[in-house]
């Protein structure tokens, strides 16, 4: 097995090419009916008329080891340190941020749902109400009349609907981003004509100011996940609102505008918080606005929040040992030597997933059909003819099969920690506080199995080799059938990676022993191959590795809808593999209204989705964090993939 290292992408690099977003883009238009209020103020989603109020929040394991919240002092004066080691791609336009790390610009915004201490919907941020229409085609929010931005302008209906109109369009660098546009309707029904005087690529009526701080969003079918994406269980900024007139004061096209907003995203925010400070190579310092809103139900105990990238490890547990730092992601192996030097360890429950995927294997799939090379295309770019080149070895289920029973499970959880830190349950998409989510109900890993995973190998038409047979005694080798023929072209399986992503602290070498037993078991020769994630992700999305595999850390979240459209069902580009089997499960997911057919219905897609195991996982990881000696507690929430909650911080 070898190792080799791409280079890292610049900024403007990172930008998704409208080549490549033309791939994911699939629109339709359709009407909207009256909408209806949710009513009471408890903690509900929107509903469709005669039916109960949705889920709308996971409360996860409870951590064992943890007492009753503490009191919280004022924090006047004080500064928490917090160390990171990544800042996402480190771009202040909400358009174009991509990646779990943009919760560190969640202080200087505020979202308009916010979530209570069970991870429910609560209307404590920029919302104070919401509600869908009878027919499950619009959403609507009203706002609150209290809320400013940080330049002293008020947060009004116009703002928001243009806030949704500027970063959920097919511009985003965010891939949920674009497939949430995908369904967005249009009042012209001209959602995919950018001709003429249309050349801003938005769709008229896309969101809309329907009443006194009221704004409104729809689309071409029920799509009620979006209220997860505008809330804080959104891993992103998207359910933010920014200043319009802030942001055109800053010039004359987009790309300048996004360059003000670069070089100071402060006026135009909502959030609780100042940015004071940035280097995108150290640190982000936020200093506390004393008379935000949400305060009063989160009276954050500091006045200054210091976020310091530290991408070593070693220097991570130095600092929070020498007291220059308050709460880190840090490595289980020195939980011993930091316990004894009076520090403790906090777990975010359910934060991350290791996601083991291929792009477009499915014979379904338009991008590839499967095959590894790309169609023949006419002078218009169009597909003819059959497909060319050399099927995709990931095409067959049975292949897909086999690299999950190959996987040492227990092995990895050694590894991270044990059986209280990695879990082997869940699917790629959804854990155990997941919507949908069953025990012992076909979505969990496959059990390591080295006999079933070379049975399934040689019934795919390869050989196997010789090998250890971990219940005794050694497998023999199958040698009358081909060898596998690798994505490419070349003579490696090649596994791509990166070293610093959600909270994993041995991220390489999990993915190295994934390698080493596909290699042991299966006869591929891997090559790891470490990177930049969004480089990685680009060569992913843009279609350059087909059927090669990333072995990754990915954000587990409670509504998975979306993460189920963009992998699986979207006929014009899922991201991973479209499967026409998933998609009319997931429709059903997204216009479900109750509490039990919503259940149900994200079971159903899940349970598909793993039967076809396009994507799959060993398991989720409980992300461990070190706290220094001056926090009595903290309270990380469950499903979020780096450090939150940081108002629950307790000082000694």
């Amino acid at each position: 097995m070898k190792r080799t290292r791409i280079p890292r992408l610049r900024f403007y690099q990172l930008l998704i090419p409208a080549a490549i977003i033309a791939l994911i883009i699939g629109v339709a238009c359709a009407g909207a009916e009256e909408t209806t209020s949710t009513g009471d103020s408890g903690s509900t989603t929107g509903q469709t008329t005669g039916g109960s109020a949705a889920p709308v929040g996971a409360t996860a394991t409870p951590l064992p080891t943890q007492a009753p919240a503490m009191e919280a002092d004022s924090g006047e004066g004080r500064t928490l340190t917090v160390l990171t080691e990544s800042f996402g791609n480190e771009v202040w336009d909400p358009k174009f941020e991509s990646g779990d790390k943009h919760v560190w610009h969640f202080p200087l915004h505020s979202h308009m749902i916010t979530l209570d201490e069970d991870f429910n919907f609560s209307r404590d941020g920029l919302a104070t109400d919401w509600a869908v229409s009878s027919d499950g085609l619009t959403l609507s929010w009203t706002l609150r009349d209290d809320a400013v931005f940080h330049n002293g302008d008020p947060v009004t209906a116009e703002d928001g609907a243009w806030y949704l109109r500027y970063i959920w369009d097919d511009a985003a660098r965010s891939v949920v981003r674009v497939r949430i546009w995908n369904l967005v309707s249009s009042d012209t029904g001209e959602n995919s004509d950018y001709s003429g005087e249309n050349t801003s690529r938005e769709k008229e009526g896309h969101a809309t100011v329907t009443g006194p701080n009221e704004i409104s969003i729809s689309f071409t079918q029920p799509t009620l996940n979006f209220f997860s994406s505008v809330s804080e269980s959104n891993g992103g900024t998207g359910g933010a609102i920014m200043s319009q007139a802030h942001f055109m004061s800053l010039g004359t096209d987009d790309q300048s505008r996004s360059d003000g907003l670069i070089a100071d995203p402060n006026p135009g925010a909502a959030g609780p918080f100042d940015l004071v400070e940035f280097s995108s190579d150290q640190k982000i310092v936020y200093e506390k606005r004393d008379d935000h809103f949400i305060l009063a139900k989160r009276p954050y105990p500091f006045d200054t929040l210091e976020i310091r990238l530290v991408k070593e490890a070693a220097t991570r547990k130095a600092a929070l040992l020498d007291g220059s730092a308050d709460i880190s992601p840090i490595d289980l192996d020195s939980r011993e030597e930091l316990e004894s030097a009076g520090l403790q360890f906090r777990f975010g429950p359910e934060s991350t997933v290791i996601w083991i995927n291929a792009w477009n294997c499915s014979i379904d799939a338009p991008q590839t059909l499967g095959y590894d090379q790309s169609r023949e295309q006419d002078a218009d770019g169009n597909y003819i003819g059959d497909p060319q080149g050399t099927p995709l070895m990931c095409q067959d289920k049975r292949v897909r099969h086999a690299l999950d029973y190959a996987i040492d499970k227990e092995a990895i959880q050694d590894l991270v920690g044990g059986p209280d830190v990695f879990h082997i349950a869940g699917t790629a998409a959804a854990s155990p506080s997941g919507i949908g989510y069953r025990p012992n109900a076909g979505l969990d890993p496959f059990p390591f199995d080295p006999a079933q995973a070379r049975e399934l190998f040689v019934a795919a038409g390869y050989n196997v080799p010789e090998a250890p047979n971990p219940a005794g005694g050694t497998f023999e080798a199958v040698t009358n059938l081909q060898d596998p023929v690798y994505p490419g072209g070349g003579d490696k399986w090649n596994v791509w990676t990166w070293e610093a992503g959600a909270t994993v602290p041995k991220m390489l070498q999990i993915v190295e022993f994934v390698c080493a037993d596909w290699e042991t078991y299966l006869g591929l020769e891997c090559e790891v191959n470490v990177g930049e994630e969004a480089a990685i992700k680009d060569r992913q999305y843009g279609g350059e590795i087909p059927g090669q595999y990333l072995v990754r850390s990915n954000e587990h979240e409670y509504d998975v809808a979306s993460k189920l459209v963009g992998r699986f069902a979207s006929p014009a580009g899922s991201y991973i593999s479209y499967d026409p089997l998933v998609k009319p499960l997931v429709d059903a997911a997204l216009a479900a209204t109750t509490v039990d057919t919503q259940a149900e219905a994200y079971y159903q897609a899940l349970r598909q989705a793993h039967e076809g195991h396009w994507d799959f996982a060993p398991g989720y990881l409980d992300a461990p964090y070190a706290i220094s000696a001056r926090i009595a507690d903290w309270r990380p929430r469950p499903l979020r993939p780096s450090p939150s909650a940081l108002w629950t911080v307790r000082w000694k």
